[in-house]
């Protein structure tokens, strides 16, 4: 097969020209004889709207499974042949393959110091800060988020159905993203331990019975949020692909064409690592925030993806806790697991405590910030970026944390009053007597 470099996207370009299988569309039951009827799942994309609606019209016997307005693109199934011929049309910009997303599965709040920041009585918590999360759907029953919720977006008729029964039972992977950024659970000292628990979150639910996400699914959603023109302060993405990417998918530019909008948009690096070369998209994407995992230990997590992405750009940005994490969604129920999507979702409700205090924060913003309060893993930048951060550091910098006042022991203030008192005593003392010393000199002195 002859590939044009200027219209298939190179990495869809080496998976045809090598027959990788991997990702043949199982989900329609497409079944191929030979190699030459492996069939891919398609992005194809054009200049604007009448370019791509003209495709439409004169390819009748294509089957378009979606169009997406955002970045003017159509979603179909071809085979290496149909690629071949699509290539050569002028009205054509790129052919992709629509790829797979994968989810990325309290000491916490100790590590990145939410327990000092909420003793320093600083006030955000996110309150006024809409915070839109694209994932296989939130439990709003679960008592830890019930109050956070705003609005729900659903995808599929089928999406994640929590009016059941058991619906309590029911604990998706946007369910637990929705608890790190706002769970209204308390601890021991009666604090709410959500990062930004008066933030609120709208779901982008884009579940489905097979629970199999495609770059199409975010996409859509993409289209939704312009369409309606849902004023959104960040955007969390806590999926990727398996493939690596440059940075030139059409999930990255989006990406960053939203952020160039005025989102911020936060993804977790992926666990495919330890290998470099491990971000896929959207974590590659120039413009977001891509986050790496830590262990309790302060240690880069082995699974943890690491960069740099395949144009060679440092990514991850920064590393957070994400190891063996354990999240309650009530006294009786909690739950324990890994993976970068957790240091997103942290992420996110960091960004969300900033931009309470700056509504105008934007993403170079937030880079900026964590960059100077950035603290060094000692790792590679490949694999660190800039390291972690602090929430005191961070607000230590913007001026509002002040360090507290050391608590004295009463029997230390009242040994401290004791001793003080008595070297005052033995003062006036010694001044008497000088002075009483000096007045007898003085008489001495005058009766001779």
């Amino acid at each position: 097969m002859t590939i044009d470099p200027n219209k298939i996207y190179p990495l869809f370009a080496h998976k045809i020209k090598n027959k990788i299988k991997d990702q043949i569309l199982e989900i329609f039951d497409i079944k191929t004889k030979s190699d030459k009827d492996l069939k891919y799942k398609t992005i194809i994309s054009f200049q604007n709207t009448i370019k791509r609606d003209n495709f439409i019209a004169t390819h009748e016997q294509l089957n378009v499974l979606k169009s997406i307005d955002f970045i003017p693109s159509i979603v179909v199934i071809l085979n290496e042949n149909q690629i071949q011929e699509l290539q050569s049309d002028d009205s054509v910009s790129k052919i992709e393959e629509d790829q797979k997303l994968y989810l990325s599965m309290l000491e916490v709040v100790e590590i990145i110091g939410l327990s000092k920041y909420r003793k320093s009585k600083i006030p955000f918590t996110g309150y006024n800060v809409v915070i839109g999360v694209i994932d296989n759907g939130i439990n709003p029953n679960f008592e830890t988020i019930s109050n956070i919720i705003i609005n729900k977006y659903k995808q599929s008729e089928k999406a994640l159905n929590v009016n059941t029964k058991n619906k309590n039972e029911i604990v998706s992977h946007g369910t637990l993203m929705a608890n790190l950024i706002g769970n209204q659970f308390l601890d021991d000292n009666g604090r709410v331990i959500g990062i930004a628990p008066n933030a609120k979150i709208y779901d982008f639910d884009i579940s489905n019975l097979k629970e199999e996400y495609h770059i199409s699914n975010i996409l859509e959603v993409f289209d939704f949020i312009l369409k309606n023109g849902i004023k959104l302060d960040i955007l969390l993405l806590p999926l990727t692909t398996l493939e690596p990417s440059d940075g030139n998918d059409i999930l990255s530019i989006a990406c960053d064409l939203l952020v160039d909008k005025g989102f911020i948009i936060i993804c977790s690096a992926g666990n495919f690592g330890p290998e470099s070369y491990t971000i896929g998209s959207p974590a590659s994407a120039e413009k977001v925030i891509t986050i790496g995992s830590l262990t309790k230990e302060m240690k880069i997590a082995y699974y943890s993806g690491r960069g740099p992405t395949l144009d060679e750009r440092l990514k991850p940005d920064l590393c957070l806790p994400g190891s063996k994490i354990e999240i309650p969604l009530s006294n009786e129920l909690r739950i324990q697991f890994s993976g970068t999507s957790i240091s997103a979702a942290l992420g996110t409700g960091l960004v969300a405590l900033l931009k309470e205090n700056n509504p105008n924060l934007s993403y170079k913003d937030v880079m900026k910030l964590f960059k100077n309060v950035s603290i060094d893993l000692n790792y590679e930048h490949i694999s660190q970026g800039y390291g972690t951060v602090n929430i005191i550091d961070i607000f230590r910098r913007l001026g509002y944390y002040q360090q507290e006042k050391k608590i004295i022991p009463y029997k230390y203030l009242m040994k401290k009053s004791l001793e003080v008192s008595i070297e005052i005593i033995v003062v006036l003392i010694i001044i008497y007597l000088i002075v009483n010393f000096l007045n007898l000199i003085h008489l001495i002195y005058n009766l001779f």
